[in-house]
Formats: C-alpha cells, structure tokens, sequence
C-alpha cells in the first residue's frame, strides 16, 4: 500500500510538472510559427502583427502576409507547405489568440506598445526566440499583475481607464 501511494503521488507529480512546463503539449495552431527564424531573417514584431502600434488588438498575419515571403518554397518544411494550403483551398489560416481579456476590460496595444513605450518581452516573454508557437500566455493577465505594473510605471489604477 506505501508503494502504491508513493507512486500515485510521483505520478501525479509528473503529470503535473508536464503540464506545468508544456512538455509534449500542442499549441493547437494551424502551423507551428517559428519566431526565432522569422526574426533571424530581419523581420521585426509589426511584420505579421500589423496593427499594434496603431490599434487595440495586433492582429495575427492573414495568408496574404505569409504569401508575401512563402508563394514558393523557401524551406522544405511541412509547415511551410501549409501556407500554400491555405491558399489552394481559399481559406484564411484559422489562428487560435491564447491572450484574452474579459468583454468588460478594455486593452489597447497601442497604448501599452506605443505611448508607454512597453517592450513586447513584458507581456509576451522572449518570443523572439521560441522556435514554436505558444500554447498558454506568458504571464496569467490578472488584475492585479496589470495594477502592479501600472504603479510600478507610474500610470494610473483609475478603474475606467481599463474597465468599459
């Protein structure tokens, strides 16, 4: 019976940690993006993500921003090949958002990004260098993560800045 419990609970342990840590999940995107490639080649975060310093939300490329580099094979990548897919079936790559924020919080990209000068590493970690999507977002946006930056940035709590 002690072995057994020993061993559901490092059983548990496991599982747990693999979870944790994301070993062996998928991200559950159409194509495993390869930032750190992408970046090697010179693109900047506004390549693909074309509207976050202009707009709330960054926006995820559409299949014309991928066309505009994989028309023709630059790789002999299956991931690649399914850009091409895309295009051969006329649809949109259905890209999946892992950051959400309740209907009732207002975020603005443009306002963290461009007027608070925020690096894309605050929110989104070293994306530069993963070398697949993410599964989960970097950081549990709660309340009081936003609260704690904000007044270590000396921006204002005032509720209706963030909360329509």
């Amino acid at each position: 019976m002690k072995f057994f419990l020993i061993g559901l609970a490092a059983g548990f342990l496991i599982l747990f940690l693999l979870i944790r840590l994301g070993i062996g999940s998928r991200t559950g995107q159409p194509i495993s993006f390869n930032h750190k490639k992408h970046i090697e080649q010179g693109l900047e975060c506004d390549s693909c993500h074309r509207y976050f310093k202009t707009q709330n939300f960054s926006g995820m490329p559409d299949l014309t921003t991928c066309l505009e580099c994989h028309k023709e094979p630059v790789t002999k990548s299956s991931e690649e090949e399914k850009i091409r897919q895309y295009q051969k079936k006329g649809r949109e790559i259905s890209w999946r958002r892992i950051y959400g924020e309740p209907d009732h919080v207002f975020f603005s990209h443009r306002r963290h990004v461009v007027l608070g000068k925020l690096p894309c590493q605050t929110c989104h970690g070293n994306i530069a260098e993963s070398e697949r999507p993410p599964s989960r977002p970097w950081v549990k946006m709660t309340m009081n993560w936003c609260m704690n930056c904000h007044s270590e940035n000396k921006v204002t709590n005032d509720c209706l800045e963030c909360h329509v």
